[in-house]
Order: C-alpha cells, then structure tokens, then sequence
C-alpha cells in the first residue's frame, strides 16, 4: 500500500508540476505588475455560478467487489449533470486575478463490470476547491473576455452504484488536478456583472474505497466539462 502512495505521489508530481509552475508565474507577475499599476483599481470580487456538466466516460479496476477475491476491470458511462459553486478573489490594477473557489458537481452514471454485474443508475460526485489564475483581456464596450487557469484540490469524490440490488458507494478524496477555461463578464452595473464561461477539468489515477460495502476501485479518471452562467459583485 505505502509503494502504491509513493508511485501515486510521483505520478501527481511530474503530472502537475508543470501547471504549478505557470500559476505560480501568473501570480508572481501579478504582485510585480501591481506595484507599478493604478492600485485605486484593485479590488476584491465574490461570484457565484451553476451550469451544466458534461463528463468522459472512464474505465477502472475493482478489487473485493462484492466479496470477489479476484480483480475485475469496469466501465463508467456518464451522463448528463450539474455543478453549482462561489469563489472570492482579488482583481489587480493590471489585467490579473487570484480566486479561491468551490464546487459541487454531480453527474448520472451507469457501471458495467466485465464479470457480469451491471448498474444502470448511479452517479458520479465531487466537492472540489480550485487556486485560479485569471488574465482579462481588452474589453469590448460591457463585455470583458478573460482565460484563466487552475489547481484542483478533491475534498472528496464518490460514485454510486445503484439499480442492482443495494446501493453501493465508493468513495476518495485527496487527489490534485488541473483545469483551464474561458468566459466573457457582461457588465450591468457599476458593482454587478453577469458572466458565462466554458471549463474544463481533469484529475486522474482515482482510487475510491468502499463506504459501508467491501471493494476498491482503482485508477479512475475524471475530466468533466462545463458550460455554466454566473454573477459576479465588486466590492
């Protein structure tokens, strides 16, 4: 068990270094820019968002399910879901923005085992806190396009396995990822602005335990999609 952890370590490590480094430069540039700005136009935000969620489907492997010694490998096919979430951050003078922010995600799933047990209804779950990085780019009248990337931290993710006998649930939490997006802020007010963005989200190597029922499921991906619609407030 302790190999497994130290190889998943390592995996993670070289997997995301690169997306450490380059927030850590948005940032960094952040803190330089703002000494050299207008710092009358910094100013702290909260948003607040819901959208639709598309996710991939994935494949895994099961061990002790259903107290079977041996191992089996399974399938997810995702369906269609939602996410919800708010964040608060700090715009500098520049074009820069640091944000902490939440999220709730939950997606319909079917789960078919190779050896014969199958699940039609489940989902697929998670609550996820992200680090972004925000660049605005020139605004055009009201509207303000900006890209932006992310670290994702899973405070815990899950998947139920329902539709054949007793619901069963796995579960994980720890695992880091990346994600990157793109949205537009439409202005309607000095304090208020409506936003729409596209997201897109990866974390990989899940292992999920058994909650209450034997088995583990290992090497699990999650890389959802999501179109959602927000508001923002400048304080």
């Amino acid at each position: 068990m302790f190999q497994d952890d130290e190889n998943r370590f390592s995996n993670s490590k070289s997997t995301y270094a690169g997306a450490i480094l380059l927030v850590h430069a948005v940032f960094c540039g952040t803190a330089g820019a703002q000494t050299a700005s207008d710092n009358s136009q910094d100013k702290w935000f909260g948003r607040a968002w819901g959208g639709f969620s598309s996710l991939s489907d994935t494949s895994g492997s099961s061990d002790g399910f259903q107290l079977d010694s041996s191992t089996d490998t399974l399938s997810v096919n995702a369906g269609g879901g939602f996410a919800a979430g708010a964040g608060v951050g700090y715009r500098f003078a520049n074009n820069f923005a640091a944000e902490l922010a939440w999220e709730y995600r939950s997606n319909d799933s079917e789960v078919d085992f190779d050896g014969g047990a199958s699940f039609d209804d489940g989902n697929y779950a998670s609550n996820t806190f992200f680090l972004n990085g925000y660049y605005y780019l020139a605004s055009r009248g009201a509207w303000e396009p900006y890209l932006g990337l992310g670290l994702a931290w899973v405070q815990e993710i899950d998947i139920d396995l329902e539709g054949n006998g007793p619901e069963q649930s796995f579960s994980g939490d720890g695992d880091v990822g990346v994600q990157v997006f793109a949205g537009a802020s439409y202005r309607i007010s000095p304090n208020w602005s409506a936003q729409g963005e596209l997201r897109y989200g990866r974390i990989t190597g899940l292992d999920l335990t058994g909650e209450g029922n034997p088995g583990t499921i290992s090497d699990f991906d999650y890389e959802p999609l999501t179109l959602q619609i927000g508001l923002k407030y400048d304080f």
